[in-house]
């Protein structure tokens, strides 16, 4: 307690000095002049009576005659004060640290270091202002708060704050304060840590930055402790596959090394205890889930914190790879040693390395034949110079070129042809490219036969084109012929052309071995005829070329009662290919088929003439004209449909697309409008015209249907009402029975509309069991006399419909009366 009591006074009293000698400063710069010294003077004569109250209790009561002793320890201590005052004015005024003196939160004070420090020219500018003025807003709440502390506990401890100068920089500044109660100033005393603070933050900065490295690096980093972990980075955490650092705290670092490296551990501690380090070394060590991976660790010990910093790297990857390289290296060897393919590995035009096959093709025995010997040795003198640019080029610009055919010569002196690539590889330095060459000698060999072949195939094609050519237009123009003698000058010289010769004849053998030439050259081999005369012309066989020593014949057919045969009076070189041949063989036959044409034409020819002298067309005629009929309105419909219709869509479509898309003058629109109407109108009338020429779909869903249909639409262009009845037709009928009571009803409606003027038609369709399909019609219309009119009844469509009948072997009765309707019977037999 009484060195307390001695030190805080001693403090005390340093501050009352400095109060005062400060207080003097600010008024007079003198202390003889201040108006303070009063003050100055009351405090030295309380500090005489505080020393006095202090040392009362230790001597005796003063007699009246120690008060000249007191006078001059009065004396004694003025002068003290006095001195005292001068020499910590000399501290204040030289102190290296800023003081401030302020009252009601005014400076009344600032020492010439504090001067300059707040970057003010004198006293004056600082003296007498709020004390707020050198700081920053945000730092005002803080001091106000730190001054309150000050004053209630007479002192403060160091605080920190920016300090803002007259010229506007901010300064980081610790402040202390210290209060007097008695004259009320508290003096601030400031120290300038900006350096310190810029130096503290680079540290934490630094600190964070080094901490983030840690924390990112992908080097696992582990800190133990008396062989304890107490700090993993995340890294360290994958490596030991741990879901977090509270996994693996506490465990032993150690512990993690398999057992078959246990002895390593051992030797680690031991280096690390010696050494203070342990060098790098590949161990295998335990995961948390039991996987072993492989790991290269190192390890420091810091005789500071005595903790083990431990550095692990996971290259367990990098040594698949590795190991993965190797087996590829020592496969990719392997497949050289047996490639089927010759490479030759070479630098600065010279052979270092060559694969067994490389071996073979060049014709060595052993790899040291070729080792160091310049590759331009085995090239050709025709291939050297293209060979040299190419593998300058490579070694050069380090890509791969395609060196394409050279000649190599081999070690027997045998030359081959070959084709190349070499390419650059990273292999010992600069100048080293691997080469690989086949063997293509064969294939040319093969080449060049496929080339003669593809002639032969392409000149054979050619030729089958000129021939198929011939038979087409051979065979188009016998469409126009009706003659025989047309038909034979247009085979002769068919023939002549095609065979490139003047040498052919047409000759015609009667049964007495007569010859007569009826076309082509009259000049005919003699042998040609005794062969023909040896074998009996009648006998020949049909459309078969006969070779003899002279030249060649072919037997076309008989007509008439005589032979016809085609004679090649030479021996043709075109005839001895076999295309020509068939070709002769073909056209031919054709010619043979129209002869028989011919003679059935003439044959129906005089059944027709006998027909016609008896006034009644045969029934198979009749049928064969219907066939015709319906194949003709089959292909126009067709026709119709494939062109005209679709090309009216396609313009239609176009129309409409104009019409919609450009910007056409109002005029002009209504007229394409109309056009487009128009041309809608066509379509639809051209759909009408191939459906009544050719029922869609008639065979594929029957008659029944396809009579629906057909009512269905007439209904849409007549005034009267079609009723229609079908009963049970259990017969199968065949298509031309189909289409024939097809045509009979369509021709039976074309008459009630045209004719009839009735409001009402029944049509009837049912079978019996005599095998009969029987067709009814009733209408009651203005009807006919049948026996008067039958004469017009080709122009009202009825002739057709007998007709039509007659040729199915049907039969047909009409019942009608002047204004009692009409009535058609039709019985159609089903087989």
């Amino acid at each position: 307690m009484g060195l307390n009591y001695i030190m805080l006074s001693l403090l005390q009293q340093f501050f009352n000095v400095v109060i005062v000698y400060m207080l003097c400063q600010c008024c007079s710069k003198s202390i003889g002049y201040c108006r303070h010294m009063g003050s100055a003077e009351r405090k030295c004569n309380f500090l005489v009576k505080r020393r006095h109250f202090r040392y009362k209790s230790k001597v005796k009561p003063q007699q009246p005659s120690d008060c000249q002793e007191e006078q001059e320890d009065i004396s004694d201590f003025e002068r003290e004060f006095k001195e005292s005052l001068e020499r910590y004015g000399r501290l204040i005024d030289l102190s290296p640290q800023p003081m401030i003196v302020q009252n009601n939160e005014r400076i009344i004070f600032i020492n010439p270091v504090g001067v300059k420090w707040f970057g003010a020219s004198s006293q004056e500018e600082l003296i007498g202002r709020p004390i707020y003025d050198i700081l920053p807003p945000h730092e005002i709440h803080k001091v106000r708060k730190q001054m309150d502390h000050i004053v209630t506990h007479k002192y403060g401890q160091a605080i920190e704050y920016d300090i803002a100068t007259l010229k506007g920089q901010l300064i980081e500044a610790e402040v202390t304060g210290i209060y007097d109660e008695h004259t009320g100033y508290t003096i601030h005393i400031f120290y300038d840590i900006s350096e310190r603070k810029k130096m503290e933050r680079a540290l934490k900065e630094s600190m964070e930055r080094y901490r983030r490295l840690v924390e990112l690096s992908p080097i696992a980093i582990a800190v133990s402790k008396d062989g304890k972990l107490i700090y993993l980075n995340p890294s360290g955490i994958r490596i030991v596959g741990a879901s977090g650092l509270q996994d693996i705290v506490g465990t032993s670092p150690w512990s993690w090394v398999v057992e078959e490296d246990q002895d390593w551990g051992k030797v680690a501690r031991k280096e690390l205890l010696e050494n203070g380090y342990v060098s790098p070394k590949e161990v295998k060590i335990k995961r948390i889930n039991g996987e072993i991976i492989d790991i290269v660790a190192s390890a420091i010990y810091d005789n500071q914190s005595g903790t083990v910093e431990i550095v692990m790297e996971d290259i367990t990857e990098r040594k698949q790879v590795a190991q993965a390289l190797m087996d590829s290296e020592q496969l990719n060897r392997q497949l050289i040693e047996i490639s089927p393919v010759a490479m030759l590995l070479h630098k600065n035009f010279t052979y270092t390395y060559v694969n067994p096959k490389a071996l073979s093709l060049l014709g060595a025995s052993e790899p040291d034949d070729l080792m160091g010997r310049p590759i331009l040795d085995m090239i050709h003198t025709d291939s050297k110079a293209l060979v040299m640019d190419y593998i300058n080029t490579v070694y050069q610009e380090q890509g791969a070129i395609q060196l394409g055919e050279h000649r190599i010569m081999r070690f027997d002196g045998s030359v081959i042809d070959v084709e190349a690539v070499s390419a650059s590889v990273p292999f010992n330095g600069a100048g080293t490219a691997v080469t690989i060459v086949r063997d293509i000698t064969e294939q040319k060999r093969v080449e060049e036969d496929r080339k003669y072949a593809e002639d032969m195939i392409r000149e054979s094609e050619d030729r089958y084109f000129r021939l198929q050519m011939s038979l087409d237009q051979f065979s188009s123009d016998l469409f126009g012929m009706v003659k025989v003698e047309d038909l034979n000058s247009r085979f002769v010289r068919e023939v002549c052309q095609v065979i490139s010769t003047d040498r052919v004849s047409f000759i015609e053998v009667d049964r007495n071995s007569n010859v007569t030439v009826t076309k082509g050259n009259h000049q005919i081999p003699q042998y040609i005829l005794e062969t023909i005369q040896e074998q009996c012309a009648e006998n020949l066989p049909l459309c078969e070329m006969i070779d003899t020593l002279d030249g060649h014949f072919v037997k076309i057919g008989e007509i008439h009662g005589k032979s016809c045969i085609l004679c090649v009076g030479e021996n043709s070189p075109f005839l001895l290919i076999q295309a020509t041949k068939v070709w002769l063989e073909t056209i031919s036959r054709y010619v043979s088929v129209l002869y028989d044409n011919f003679r059935a034409i003439e044959d129906l020819t005089r059944e027709l003439e006998q027909f016609a002298s008896q006034q009644t067309t045969p029934v198979w005629l009749l049928r064969f004209m219907f066939q015709l009929s319906e194949n003709e309105r089959k292909h126009l419909a067709q026709d119709l449909h494939d062109a005209a219709l679709q090309e009216q869509i396609i313009w239609y479509r176009r129309l409409d697309q104009l019409i919609s898309e450009r910007n056409i003058p109002k005029d002009s629109l209504q007229e394409l409008e109309c056009i487009k109407q128009g041309l809608l109108d066509v379509i639809y009338q051209i759909r009408i015209t191939c459906n009544e020429l050719r029922p869609p779909l008639l065979k594929e869903v029957g008659l029944e249907r396809s009579l629906e249909a057909l009512f269905e639409f007439t209904q849409l262009r007549s005034d009267y009402a079609i009723r229609f009845d079908c009963m049970d037709v259990s017969h199968d009928l065949n298509d031309d029975l189909i289409i024939g009571l097809y045509r009979i009803v369509q021709e039976m409606l074309a008459n009630a509309s045209k004719h009839s003027n009735a409001t009402q038609v029944i049509i009837k369709l049912y079978s019996d069991d005599l095998d009969m399909i029987h067709l009814n019609y009733e209408d009651n219309g203005i009807g006919m006399n049948v026996m008067e009119k039958i004469s017009i009844f080709g122009s009202m469509g009825v002739y057709g419909i007998k007709e039509r009948v007659r040729s199915m072997d049907g039969e047909i009765e009409f019942v009608s009366s002047p204004h009692n309707g009409l009535s058609i019977l039709i019985s159609v037999p089903t087989s």
